[in-house]
């Protein structure tokens, strides 16, 4: 299959289902680096954080590893794979919608210190870029979402725990899916305040103080939507 630029309608969804649609069908085979994250930019058409979400989902499903520094490669084919993929559901339940905000609210604020304490300059450039590009999405809700989510797994990546950005990026597959339903229902206020509050703690290498607005973001969003699913009216 041959890529190119995708529509307005579903952008990230296009972009994803094209990226996977090549390694499934054998076009980029198992080992091969992937086009670069500007090169994938000019074949589709959409901005660097669309890319890199597409990526991060394509990496939380088991297609693809990313080693630092040198780029994005097709995993190889095994069997627990194919059984991870099989198990990942479409949607999610209210069971694993709280299961996953009890989750973020247990794990966001120390992997959020942990990250501050080992970042280096250049994962907090990455990481303003993801705050800006969430500053810059405007009424786009899906565009906010993307950027939030990779906010999240730039932290998760600035561990130095491959452990636990794999285990994070797990559950990034099942977040994106409902992030924007978050969005659309909390709006971008909040969202905003607080990933500016742990964006100046890391530039101030505050690690305290970083994981202090992470979990206050956590608990804030989980009681305003323990009541319902994201996406109830």
């Amino acid at each position: 299959m041959g890529l190119h630029p995708v529509t307005r309608s579903s952008i990230s969804d296009q972009v994803i289902a094209q990226m996977k649609e090549n390694i499934e069908t054998g076009v980029w085979k198992p080992e091969e680096r992937l086009p670069g994250e500007m090169q994938l930019c000019e074949i589709f058409g959409t901005s660097r954080v669309t890319v890199r979400n597409a990526l991060q989902k394509l990496a939380g499903e088991g297609l693809i590893e990313t080693k630092v520094g040198d780029g994005s490669y097709v995993r190889k084919f095994s069997l627990s794979d194919a059984m991870a993929r099989m198990n990942i559901p479409g949607s999610l339940t209210e069971r694993e919608f709280r299961e996953l905000l009890e989750f973020r609210c247990v794990m966001e604020g120390p992997l959020c210190e942990l990250a501050v304490l080992r970042m280096s300059e250049e994962d907090l450039t990455r990481l303003c870029q993801d705050y800006d590009a969430m500053s810059a999405a405007g009424p786009d809700e899906e565009a906010f979402a993307a950027a939030d989510v990779s906010f999240h797994t730039t932290l998760a990546s600035c561990c130095g725990n491959q452990t636990l950005e794999s285990a994070y990026k797990m559950i990034c597959t099942n977040l994106s899916r409902v992030m924007k339903d978050i969005v659309h229902k909390r709006g971008k206020a909040s969202g905003l305040k607080y990933h500016k509050a742990i964006l100046d703690a890391a530039m101030a290498r505050d690690a305290g103080r970083a994981r202090e607005a992470m979990e206050q973001h956590m608990q804030e969003m989980a009681a305003e939507l323990s009541g319902s699913m994201p996406g109830d009216p």
